[in-house]
């Protein structure tokens, strides 16, 4: 089917039309990257001064494609100390080069190292440029881990603070690992235990104490050395800041004083001076505990025992007897009421005391209204007991184990019922709530204990067999209850109570008589007792200091020796009263439990004569009180962890000696140490007091004076550096503060060899500072910050590659409404030759600003649009028309258009300004002599004038300096009616075009198109449809499968074969097209518009073969023409290597890329050299060419179709 002029029109046309209005709606939907409407204030089109906050794009307008602006650069240097290449290897063994580890790391990370190093001081400095700060901060990394030495460091980290550094599930520890590409490692809790040659247990040797008492945790690091410096460095802030929190409880006593206490929360808190604490009760243990900072706590903890104080001394008491039901009434809840309301205090007797006196706690002129407030509660429900008399013990042991209490409890929600322990001895049931629900409760619970008359029993049973009945006849006495409906209790193991309870299920009604029921189970447990088997009694002589031993922590030694399942039971000490030990069970298990209890015991008896090891030694006494520690936290530390006692005896007074014939005492500077224990332990408790002497006894302190200007030199980064130095010599350094008044004065304090060691480090590095590192301060006015910064930094990181010196702008995120006058500093730091070639760029460019002008011009928004061309290329070629610079980054600003209004303003250097302003008035008064006019010709012609890709119609424009517009096109109706207007009145408006722009333009394409028309008069005769009918001439075309793409209907070949009237068929078809097929897993880039892209191979897949194309012609002539067109084409693909494939998420970016009547798409095939297919039923556009030329297609495209725009300041 043939296309109308008008339809071809709309599919070569892309771009939005340069002439209508501003406030003119798009015809198409916008693509995401270019949704509204002409920004006139956009940095890509109207360029300004100022530094733009987002990337420079292209535009879509482009009509020529446009050098892209070049991305900004990052520059960064650092420095290492004794680099070591050879420690890594090439996958042969051999090893690495320093400049293969630098060719490694520039091709993966697509950065540039340079390096420099000084013989002098062994340093080797590293220079990485790259496109981000990503790039360049990852190539830092691995040259620092490939070429750094590998280096061993200990942290010593509280064991408290072990847990934080780890982080939940080890997130904290694999971080800093991956941070660091280091190996941190943390011993586990078991490590600090090993076996002694008799199979005992024994202390191994610990890290140095901790002043403060805690146990020490070595971690080691292990790494490349500024790695495993950054490593300590962030360990060590998790300790510091863990070890500034503490915790700590108190217990309040006596207990009438903590209600009180309570209340003074908010004085605790203020003791707290404003610092995080937070304070937390037990009550049941009358516990309050504080947790924050750590002098905090402390001050909070002193003011709750100074409140504790206070009310033991301050408060009396007055007795009140009231019935032992009422006191189910006095619930925490309404304590706490007593003591709101009256300030008064109330102590309970425990349900079990069978005391019915209660206290009531305040000063005196309270106790009055505490008494009230005591009776109206205690009056303020209906309260009633019960008493069980029948055997309280079962039955109570038969209603908790049963869960008859929850039953009853859930039965009467509204009543509170409270059943005593069955061990208490206790036997009322009390009730609490409203009068007749109470009442409803009392009659259900005393009809229920009617049952249970008679229906308990009581078997006597030895307690220490009692597990062994369960264990081998369990499910028998189980079974009893569906049997006998007869229920068997075992008393708690803690009670040591051979009593066994049967019980006659009163839930169950049955013909079975209580009494013969429960005989006839006594008489069956009693059966199975005698059916175990001989049970074996063993008592064994074991003093009661060996319990504890035998009994281990939580009974675990004695679990360990009955072990599960067995049927044995061991008694130690028979309630903790005898010095025995019983053991009953089977003989085997007795017998074996027996050997592992004397063995136990023999070991607990060696174990504490070789505690009896001791040793003596003195020490200075001037070192005792940091060895004791703070409330005696050092050597409490030593008994923790070593399990040894250590006794200080002063001997400052016990010092004699022999004067003449005459004894003499002579003051002792000197402390008598005694350490007793294991002699192990012993030993190595002696060996670190005396190696924490030693340590104390070598420290000295010398104070040196640098320059404030170096001190950031010495700390370094993060404070990388003065962390280095610390641990690499074993010295504190401390830094003065800026309110010091001492500001150049710098503490080194530690051995003397390492204060030594650390200072003259610290002395040379700033001596080196002094030599190489030179620095300047230039002001330069404000406005000149944004031009020397650079789009995202670029210019100054262009500045500071070129020069190597480092440039810092003291302002640069000051608002950008600075004073017109203001100035800012810019300090450059660097060699003498960078830092004097960066102030000259640096300079050049403030003076460059300094000489600005600014002129602001009135021309009309109509034109606007106009003078800035597609894409820019107006606006360019305009100021390329008067010289001005060709880098589009120094035409930021000269020239910009308003959002609304018709001022365009000028800046820039006052000569080049000058310029563009006469360019520009020329230009506006040539658009003002604009005008329409029409002529009338035939539609069938229209495509004809158009062309092939819509190429004569540009090149009749470009000749005459007008434009022509076709009826059907979207442009058309924006574009004013013909002067003459009146003269086609006849013609038909399917034939009328427009011709716009000068008169003597207009007039001249006119004429052009005139006879255009009059030359082809049988151009007609060649359409498409009248073809069908008159083609004659025939000829047959193979066209291999490789390229089969010549045959798509959006390509290049088919389009020119129809416009000679050529029509064609094709016969044969490839299973692909000339692109190789891609496997489901390659991988395919996916740039930031969603664009996917993937470079193949052209006709990498394609099988043997060919299409035969049959030419149709007028005559012979054309079908020349046509096979000339088709051998033209086959060759062209000689130079075809690969196909760019680029899937687009929809097609609305495709007009874009045609362009307006195809101009785009066929500039962009005459600038990269390649072929570009945009389909018209799919998102993939196809690029053909060699590798290098579709690359470029494949960026040209990307810059037309996601071009943005933006608004000035944004």
């Amino acid at each position: 089917m043939a296309l109308s002029a008008a339809d071809l029109q709309k599919q070569l046309e892309g771009a939005p039309d340069p002439f209508p209005s501003l406030n003119d709606a798009p015809a198409s939907k916008p693509s995401a990257s270019n949704s509204g409407p002409l920004n006139t204030d956009s940095e890509d089109l109207f360029p300004s001064l100022a530094t733009p906050n987002t990337p420079k794009q292209a535009t879509t307008w482009s009509v020529r494609a446009v050098k892209p602006v070049s991305a900004p650069v990052f520059t960064d240097s650092f420095s290492l100390t004794g680099i070591d290449p050879s420690a890594y290897h090439t996958r042969d063994g051999k090893p690495k080069s320093l400049g293969d580890i630098i060719k490694d790391v520039q091709t993966k990370f697509k950065v540039k190292v340079e390096v420099s190093s000084q013989r002098t001081s062994n340093q080797t400095t590293f220079s990485v440029t790259g496109p981000s700060d990503s790039a360049v901060e990852s190539a830092k990394k691995a040259l620092t881990t490939s070429l750094s030495p590998q280096i061993t460091l200990t942290v010593q980290a509280p064991a408290s603070a072990i847990g934080t550094i780890i982080g939940p599930k080890g997130a904290t520890m694999k971080r800093i690992r991956e941070q660091t590409s280091t190996r941190i490692d943390i011993p586990g809790r078991g490590k600090h235990a090993q076996d002694d040659d008799n199979g005992s247990r024994s202390i191994s040797p610990l890290p140095t104490p901790a002043e403060d008492g805690e146990a020490l945790v070595p971690i080691k690091i292990v790494g490349a050395a500024s790695m495993a410096h950054e490593a300590q460095a962030i360990i060590q802030g998790i300790i510091a800041e863990k070890t500034s929190k503490t915790t700590q409880k108190i217990k309040v006593t006596p207990p009438h004083v903590y209600p009180f206490v309570l209340l003074r929360r908010a004085d605790f808190l203020k003791a707290a001076n404003g610092a995080d604490i937070n304070l937390s009760r037990d009550d049941g243990l009358q516990e309050i505990t504080a947790s924050g900072d750590r002098e905090a706590v402390s001050r909070v903890i002193e003011s709750i025992r100074s409140c504790i104080a206070f009310y033991e001394g301050d408060l009396t008491s007055v007795k009140i007897s009231l019935p032992k039901r009422q006191h189910r009434l006095f619930d925490g809840v309404a304590l706490d009421q007593i003591i709101q309301k009256s300030k008064c205090s109330v102590i309970i007797p425990a349900p079990e005391d069978p005391s019915e006196d209660v206290h009531v706690w305040g000063r005196a002129a309270n106790l009055g209204i505490g008494l009230q407030a005591v009776m109206e509660k205690a009056n303020s429900q209906h309260t009633h007991s019960i008493p069980i008399r029948t055997a309280p013990r079962h039955v109570l042991t038969h209603i908790h184990q049963s869960g008859y209490g929850k039953t009853l409890n859930n039965a009467h929600p509204s009543v509170n019922i409270h059943f005593p322990a069955p061990s208490s001895g206790a036997s009322n049931v009390d009730f609490v709530g409203e009068k007749v629900p109470v009442e409803a409760a009392h009659k259900e619970l005393a009809a229920y204990l009617a049952l249970m008359e008679g229906a308990t029993r009581s078997v006597q049973v030895d307690y220490l067999i009692h597990n062994i009945l369960r264990a081998k006849a369990g499910k028998q006495l189980k079974g009893y209850h569906e049997s006998k409906n007869v229920l068997v209790y075992f008393p708690p193991e803690n009670e040591a109570d051979s009593n066994v309870i049967l019980v006659y299920d009163p839930h169950v009604k049955a013909a079975i008589k209580k009494q013969a029921a429960l005989a006839e189970i006594e008489a069956e447990i009693l059966s199975l007792v005698a059916t175990l088997g001989q049970i074996k009694t063993d008592t064994i002589s074991v003093e009661r200091k060996w319990h504890e031993a035998l009994r281990g922590k939580n009974n675990s030694t004695l679990n360990a020796i009955i072990g599960e399942g067995r049927a044995l039971a061991i008694d130690v000490g028979g309630n903790g009263l005898e010095d025995i030990v019983v053991i009953r069970g089977s003989p085997a298990d007795v017998d074996r439990a027996t050997k592992e209890v004397l063995r136990i015991v023999e070991e607990a008896m060696n174990d504490a004569i070789d505690s009896s090891y001791v040793t003596e030694f003195q020490i200075p006494q001037q070192f005792v009180a940091r060895i004791v520690g703070a409330a005696g936290s050092g050597i409490q530390k030593y008994r923790e962890q070593l399990d040894v006692k250590i006794d200080i005896e002063d001997l400052r007074d016990s010092g004699e000696q022999i004067v003449g014939k005459k004894k003499k005492t002579i003051p002792s500077n000197v402390s008598l140490l005694k350490i007793t224990g294991r002699k192990p332990n012993a030993e190595e408790a002696k060996k670190r007091i005396l190696a924490q002497v030693d340590k104390m006894a070598d420290e000295t302190a010398e104070i040196i004076k640098i320059p404030r200007q170096y001190h950031s030199i010495i700390i370094g980064q993060q404070g990388k550096y003065i962390q280095r130095l610390q641990d690499k010599y074993g010295v504190k350094i401390t830094m003065p503060k800026e309110s010091s008044a001492s500001t150049d004065e710098i503490h080194i304090r530690g051995g003397k060899k390492g204060v030594s060691q650390a200072k003259n480090e610290i002395q040379e590095l700033v001596e080196y500072e002094k030599e190489n590192n030179h620095s300047i301060v230039v002001n330069v006015t404000s406005r000149a910050v944004p031009r020397i910064l650079g789009s995202k930094g670029a210019k100054i990181h262009e500045i500071m590659s070129e020069t190597g010196a480092h440039i810092d702008v003291g302002d640069k995120d000051r608002p950008k409404d600075r004073d017109e006058g203001a100035t800012t500093a810019v300090t450059i730091k660097g060699t003498k030759k960078a830092v004097a070639a960066a102030k000259s760029a640096v300079m050049a460019i403030a003076a460059a600003v300094d000489d600005e002008s600014t002129v602001v011009l009135h021309i009309e928004p109509k034109f606007h649009r106009t003078i800035i061309g597609g894409g820019g290329v107006g606006l360019r070629n305009l100021l390329a028309r008067v010289g001005a610079p060709s880098d589009p980054k120094e035409q930021v600003g000269l020239v910009r258009f308003p959002q609304n209004g018709d001022e365009v303003t000028l800046r820039g250097e006052r000569g080049l300004v000058k310029k563009i302003q006469v360019e520009l008035e020329r230009v506006v008064a040539g658009l003002r002599e604009r005008v329409v006019l029409g002529v009338s010709i035939p539609a069938s012609q229209h495509r004809m004038l158009i062309g092939h890709g819509g190429q004569p119609l540009m090149e009749l424009e470009k000749r005459t300096g007008a434009e022509v517009q076709f009826p059907g096109s979207r442009s058309y109706n924006q574009v004013a009616p013909a002067e003459n207007a009146s003269e086609l009145q006849d013609a038909d408006p399917k034939d009328v075009v427009k011709v716009v722009g000068p008169r003597s333009a207009c007039e001249k394409a006119i004429a052009e198109l005139l006879e255009s028309v009059a030359k082809a008069p049988g151009r007609e005769k060649r359409e498409p449809n009248k073809e069908r009918t008159t083609s004659n001439h025939v000829a047959t075309v193979q066209i291999p499968f490789k390229h089969y793409h010549l045959l798509q209907p959006a390509g290049n070949l088919t389009r020119e074969l129809r416009s000679l009237g050529v029509n064609f068929s094709q016969q044969g078809k490839p299973k692909h097209d000339g692109v190789a097929e891609g496997r489901i897993d390659d991988e395919t880039d996916l740039d930031a518009h969603g664009v996917e892209w993937k470079l193949v191979e052209y006709g990498a897949d394609t099988e043997d073969g060919a299409t035969e194309l049959t030419l149709k012609a007028r005559d012979e002539a054309a079908l020349e023409d046509a096979q000339k067109l088709v051998e033209d084409a086959i060759k062209a693909t000689e130079k075809i290597t690969h196909v760019g494939l680029m899937t687009f998420p929809d097609r609305s970016a495709f007009p874009r890329v045609i362009g307006n009547k195809g101009s785009v798409i066929n500039d962009l095939c005459m600038e990269t050299g390649s072929e570009i297919i945009v389909p018209r039923d799919d998102t993939t556009i196809k690029i053909y060419g060699g590798e290098e030329s579709v690359n470029n297609a494949k960026a040209a495209i990307t810059r037309v179709a996601f071009g943005g725009r933006r608004r000035n300041g944004d």
